[in-house]
Formats: structure tokens, C-alpha cells, sequence
């Protein structure tokens, strides 16, 4: 195995995990998109009625 050929396979499996974990993520900010939609609703209500209660 020549040293060209293992450092291609190093980049490739470092390129694979990258690749791997970048899909996790994507996929936790997919599941919890609902929530942070739902949160900033709820802060956006809140918020304006905080704004009338001033009036």
C-alpha cells in the first residue's frame, strides 16, 4: 500500500463521517423545527400582549 493510496483512504473515510454526522444534524434540526416554531409563537403572543398591557 503506498502512502498516497492510505492518505486517499484517510481523507475519504474522514469525508464519509463529515458527510455522516453533517445528516444527524440536519436531521435533529428537522425533529425540532417544530418546536422552535411553536416557542417563538408563543413569544410573539406574549410579547404583544405585553405591548397592549403597556398602552
Amino acid at each position: 500500500m503506498t502512502r498516497t493510496y492510505r492518505r486517499e483512504r484517510s481523507r475519504l473515510t474522514r469525508l464519509r463521517k463529515l458527510r455522516q454526522h453533517t445528516e444527524v444534524i440536519g436531521q435533529i434540526l428537522r425533529d425540532l423545527r417544530p418546536l422552535i416554531i411553536g416557542a417563538f409563537s408563543i413569544l410573539g403572543v406574549t410579547l404583544h400582549q405585553f405591548v397592549a398591557l403597556l398602552r
